[in-house]
């Protein structure tokens, strides 16, 4: 009771411990957030950047075209005389010619009136020809002798669009107004980002470009009445009303409706275009960065547990070496104190031993079989027992600990956390053996169920791996794939891995080693066949080969297949040993049979 209270953590340590992974975790998760939304923020400005330099490069590509349209004679010549048919159609072709080559949209010659005397789209359904455009302040400011430029929607064709003016002038007078529509395709192909959205809106916030169309010609600010009325009237964006869509805007957020109306919070940055006077929103789902969070989170808790462990470590190193030291010091003095005891009664014990000697010789006999069912009693049953039944758990928990620091190491998390699980599997399959060991001793509280003779085959292997690929011994299967048999899953796996070893071990030296594994059904029986062809057991050994410390090897207890058979028959099975014909020793486990469970 002393040692175990020496041991555990005092309460007021483990609520430091705890504290201190909270603000841990917490000041993880806080700086992780940050990061992610700078991260975001960097993101969304490289876009909206990219954008705004394809859109500005996209406008400069028109913006002086019909600057020098306006110059040449093919547009001022017909203006100063009657435009007949012929005048008409030489124009028609030569828009046409001149819009093809730079790619603008539409390219158009209006009157000093407003009315369109030929047009690139001619011969298009919705040629412009004929319409009259005299309401659009482009022309407006074109027919005043200045540039002029826009953005509307068509009042024709309904596509939007942005327009460049000049005057055509003859002898410094204006005489007409050329217009070149372009269609600003450019938004569409260079926003290649999915995971981000854009707007586009104009000096007053209305959109007019967007990723999303439920979008389009709504504001993102409360107009206005007045300033409403006069866009709508202006026809700049059709018949939209304009009404406004946004809530709670700031500098860096926004919040908008999804296609079903429900608000969507969105990160946002913001970038004018000086030209075109427009504003420019990249933005992005605010979805709170859970993912990061959570990744954080867990990084920080496995460094944190990792520290806990080696601080734990380090306290139980410091508790052992002082509590060896204790002992070490009451050793000392109780041999001093028995040494004097000792030398007072040598006499004594001299002539016991010369009497001992006299009548020794007819009881040794029985007395070594006492000796012997005691050792069986206590050393065989419980500590040499325990110990060779751990020892393989044991030795597959320290490789896969050694494996996880290698993987931390390499910042492999996720095979550090398989390895922690193997690690848990296998002290739960340590308690499990220990809490059922007194089975050796009596007979089993009957805690058995349906068990899959390969998935237990395959465990034993898998332990075994290491030490069948070293030894390049041939594993062979015959017989049935599956049994379902009546035993502990546990303990069965135990008795594989005892046959197994003993078998590996017999295959040292022998060349081409093979090892066999055979299932089959025998009467009422399942049973389990494993071989080698290593040394047959002579009869002696096969009638001792269960028994307690008996061992045919250099090093070994002997209890490994004394064990195994109190096993076995705790399952209500049989353990058996044979040699066969020509090949070598044979072990048959006998179960018996049991329905498969129902989810098998």
């Amino acid at each position: 009771m002393e040692q175990r209270s020496k041991n555990n953590i005092p309460l007021r340590q483990k609520l430091l411990l705890v504290l201190a992974w909270l603000l841990l975790s917490l000041l993880a998760g806080v700086t992780e957030q940050y990061q992610a939304k700078q991260q975001q923020q960097s993101q969304l400005l490289e876009e909206s950047q990219r954008l705004q330099r394809s859109i500005q490069h996209e406008l400069d590509r028109f913006r002086n075209f019909p600057k020098v349209l306006a110059i040449q004679q093919q547009l001022s010549e017909p203006l100063s005389l009657n435009v007949t048919s012929q005048r008409r159609h030489a124009l028609n072709l030569y828009l046409q010619h001149v819009n093809d080559l730079q790619g603008s949209d539409v390219t158009y010659l209006l009157d000093p009136s407003g009315t369109t005397l030929a047009s690139s789209n001619w011969q298009s359904a919705r040629s412009f020809v004929g319409s009259n455009y005299s309401y659009r302040p482009y022309f407006q400011t074109a027919i005043l002798g200045k540039y002029g430029q826009y953005f509307a929607l068509g009042s024709r064709s309904g596509i939007r669009g942005y327009y460049f003016s000049a005057p055509v002038k003859i002898q410094q007078r204006v005489v007409g107004v050329i217009v070149v529509k372009v269609a600003l395709n450019i938004i569409d192909k260079s926003w290649r980002d999915p995971n981000f959205e854009y707007l586009l809106t104009d000096k007053h916030g209305v959109v007019f470009y967007a990723s999303q169309a439920h979008w389009l010609y709504r504001s993102i600010k409360a107009l206005p009445e007045s300033l409403r009325q006069q866009l709508i009237n202006s026809r700049q964006y059709g018949e939209h009303q304009l009404k406004n869509m946004a809530q709670d805007l700031r500098p860096n957020s926004i919040n908008l409706p999804n296609y079903g109306g429900q608000r969507v919070d969105y990160i946002s940055t913001n970038r004018v275009l000086p030209t075109a006077g427009w504003r420019l929103y990249a933005l992005s789902k605010d979805s709170g960065y859970i993912g990061d969070i959570a990744e954080a989170l867990f990084l920080s808790s496995l460094f944190y547990l990792g520290l806990v462990l080696l601080y734990l470590y380090w306290r139980q190193l410091q508790l052992s070496r002082a509590m060896q030291a204790q002992a070490n010091h009451q050793l000392e003095e109780r041999v001093t104190q028995r040494t004097a005891e000792l030398t007072q009664s040598n006499q004594q014990l001299q002539q016991a031993i010369d009497d001992y000697r006299r009548t020794a010789n007819p009881l040794k006999k029985p007395e070594d079989e006492l000796v012997q069912a005691a050792k069986l009693a206590t050393l065989g049953e419980l500590s040499a027992g325990i110990n060779h039944e751990l020892n393989q758990p044991l030795t597959a928990m320290q490789s896969y600990a050694e494996n996880a620091l290698r993987f931390q190491q390499k910042q492999q998390h996720e095979q550090v956390t398989h390895n922690l699980q193997d690690i848990i599997k296998l002290t739960s399959m340590m308690s499990k053996m220990i809490a059922k060991f007194k089975i050796f001793s009596r007979k089993s509280s009957g805690q058995t169920s349906a068990v899959s003779s390969a998935v237990s085959i395959n465990a034993a292997l898998s332990i075994l791996a290491n030490r069948i690929v070293a030894n390049n011994i041939k594993i062979e299967f015959s017989g049935q794939d599956e049994q379902w048999v009546k035993a502990d899953a546990i303990q069965l796996e135990q008795v594989l891995i005892n046959l197994v070893n003993n078998a590996i071990d017999a295959l040292e030296g022998i060349q081409s080693p093979r090892l066999g594994i055979r299932q089959y059904q025998q009467d009422n029986w399942q049973c389990i066949a494993i071989w080698d062809n290593g040394p047959m057991l002579s009869e002696e050994q096969q009638q001792r080969i269960f028994e307690p410390f008996f061992t045919t090897k250099k090093q070994g207890l002997g209890l490994g297949m004394a064990i195994s058979k109190r096993l076995i028959e705790s399952f209500e099975g049989e353990l058996s040993v044979s040699n066969l014909a020509d090949i070598g020793p044979e072990f048959v486990i006998r179960l018996r049979t049991h329905t498969p469970p129902a989810n098998s």
